[in-house]
Order: C-alpha cells, then sequence, then structure tokens
C-alpha cells in the first residue's frame, strides 16, 4: 500500500486496530494511550509501523499456499476478513 493509494475503509480500520494494539501493550492501559496520543512523533512512527504490519498481513495472506481464496483478492477484501476475524477473537475473550 503506497503513499498514492487510496485507503479504502476496512484497510483503515486494520491500520488502526494495529496502531491501538502497539499503543497499549499487554498489561498496559490509559495512561499508554495518552502517552502516545501525547506525541506527535509516536502517531507518525506508530501509523508507519502499523501501515508496514498491514502490508505485509494482506501480501501474506495474498501469498498463503494453495488453495487460496484470495490470492487475487483487493486489499480492502483481505482487510475485511481480517478485520472481522480480530472482532469474532476479541468477543471470544470479552475484550
Amino acid at each position: 500500500m503506497g503513499d498514492t493509494r487510496s485507503l479504502t475503509p476496512n484497510v483503515k480500520h486494520l491500520i488502526f486496530l494495529k496502531m491501538g494494539r502497539d499503543a497499549i501493550p499487554d498489561g498496559g492501559g490509559f495512561a499508554d494511550g495518552v502517552k502516545f496520543l501525547s506525541s506527535k512523533e509516536a502517531i507518525k512512527n506508530g501509523w508507519k509501523k502499523a501501515v508496514e504490519w498491514v502490508d505485509a498481513a494482506i501480501l501474506a495472506v495474498r501469498q498463503a499456499a494453495e488453495p487460496n481464496q484470495f490470492k487475487n483478492a483487493t486489499d480492502e477484501e483481505i482487510a475485511t476478513v481480517l478485520v472481522e476475524k480480530i472482532k469474532r477473537k476479541r468477543e471470544a475473550n470479552h475484550v
């Protein structure tokens, strides 16, 4: 996902989910989130890191072994599935 590509809704959602996960690590809390959001540099670096992670995750799904129903899927289609899996996992863990 390059800088010139428009961000579709679930690709953006996946980026924000990753940023949130990185901003508030396991065992962390509200203070971690405030600290992250109080620094433009942290937000900028968090965005870059999350975009790189999302790109890698989408590519890994697209390049998974056959049979692979996502081989020719768009970034948005893959992101939609990943976001739904994250939601189901959170619901199962009551997070």
